[in-house]
């Protein structure tokens, strides 16, 4: 027998010893088994090889029964219908209770990040990419509630829309078992929220190089019809680099959407500090508009260390956004330029034809400033409107001038003591001429 012959007989046997232990490790889990596997188990060792690139979806379909197996016997099947090699199988063996302990197969759970009322956000690392992302973990409990879970999807179908540098990017959405989930790009750094939690004050131009790149972002989704409906500061992160990213889509939708316009109505949707008049007022016709204010009452809090309206009473609160004059930001801080001022006292309008009308035109006005000109269309808009305010003032006082001359009783004598002296004057240059 030569070698070569003698290497090959080894394989085989080690080969038929791998099947054979797997075969075996399948009965004996079978046995043991009190209760018939669950699909879910099947289906996180599933995901899991799908996302290490060994299967594709088709080749997973392929191999699934009536009814679910064990981890274990789909890995036997793999094998035996040739769409896993057995050292593939055995690697995955290997690792099977990590595969199937973890809440989403294919991600290792690091720590979680946050938490809120519809679900909670981990750190995670992407197994496939090895690269870190963020997951957005709907609650089980809420997965019964229909509305939560039509919000969750439609957050995802809106960031799948938008690639932009300056927004969190879109990685995956999907489920597993009861879970449902959102991947999503991870942001190393903090959110403006915790600078400004921080006692953090913004000096004036670290302000706008942020309020431009989310000017620019909310250009981007305004492009593509989407408006985002809750911008603040715990909405902006900010990496080590100075990079700002819009993030959270869960509020956000498509302008045209008259479904969930029809399911949302009469409701006031946004934060109480930054929410724009018109969603106060439940107004249907929400536009990029509300996002431009939400984005300058970001901008206020940040330069002064308040939001514009500062009341414990939620009710207070919006009636000052519908009702309350602004202070100026420049006037709580002498050291802010009176351009950023114009610029902030615009996006604040309560009336929204008196702001800035898109993105793009803010953009205009951050640039100047950014290179120590004067805001143009603030500058523009400020001048046009004193000017028409000086027009109205100009006929108002004429027209109380003429009511008061033609109803006060003083001057309706004289004036009748002067058609009396001009009709003498008359009558005495008649007599004259004719003598």
């Amino acid at each position: 027998m030569t070698r070569e012959e003698t290497e090959e007989g080894d394989t085989n046997t080690f080969l038929r010893q791998l099947r054979n232990r797997i075969q075996n490790d399948t009965m004996a889990d079978t046995t043991r088994s009190e209760s018939p596997p669950s699909r879910s188990e099947e289906e996180k060792l599933a995901h899991a090889l799908v996302s290490r690139g060994l299967l594709t979806r088709d080749e997973v379909d392929q191999c699934r029964g009536e009814q679910p197996v064990s981890a274990q016997a789909f890995l036997k099947r793999l094998v035996e219908q040739g769409f896993l090699t057995l050292n593939q199988a055995l690697r995955a063996r290997q690792e099977l209770s990590q595969l199937l302990n973890q809440q989403i197969p294919g991600f290792q759970m690091l720590e979680k990040l946050g938490q809120g009322s519809m679900g909670t956000v981990f750190k995670a690392r992407q197994l496939s990419m090895n690269r870190l992302v963020a997951i957005k973990v709907l609650n089980p409990r809420s997965t019964t509630k229909i509305d939560y879970l039509d919000r969750f999807r439609r957050e995802a179908r809106v960031a799948a829309r938008l690639s932009h540098n300056n927004i969190v990017q879109a990685i995956d959405v999907g489920s597993a078992g009861n879970f449902h989930y959102f991947v999503m790009e991870y942001v190393e750094g903090t959110t403006i929220r915790d600078a400004l939690d921080a006692k953090k004050l913004y000096e004036e131009r670290e302000a706008v190089e942020i309020i431009l790149q989310i000017a620019q972002a909310l250009e981007h989704a305004y492009r593509r019809g989407l408006i985002h409906r809750d911008i603040k500061p715990a909405n902006i992160m900010l990496t080590p680099e100075g990079i700002a990213k819009l993030a959270d889509l869960g509020m956000a939708r498509d302008t045209n959407d008259a479904d969930l316009i029809r399911q949302e109505r009469g409701l006031a949707i946004g934060t109480p500090y930054y929410i724009s008049p018109e969603q106060i007022a439940a107004r249907p016709d929400i536009d990029v508009r509300a996002d431009l204010y939400s984005l300058g009452a970001t901008f206020y809090h940040m330069v002064t260390g308040r939001p514009p309206y500062l009341y414990r009473d939620v009710e207070k609160v919006f009636q000052a956004h519908l009702e309350e004059p602004l202070v100026p930001p420049d006037h709580l801080q002498q050291r802010l330029s009176s351009g950023l001022g114009e610029v902030v006292e615009l996006l604040l309008a309560k009336d929204r034809k008196q702001r800035y009308q898109t993105p793009e035109d803010l953009i205009i006005d951050l640039e100047c400033l950014l290179n120590d000109t004067p805001p143009r269309l603030a500058r523009q808009k400020i001048e046009a409107s004193t000017l028409k305010a000086l027009a109205e003032g100009t006929d108002e006082e004429e027209s109380e001038a003429a009511e008061s001359s033609s109803q006060g009783p003083g001057w309706v004598w004289v004036a009748i003591l002067g058609s009396l002296l001009a009709l003498s004057a008359l009558v005495n240059l008649i007599l004259l001429v004719r003598k």
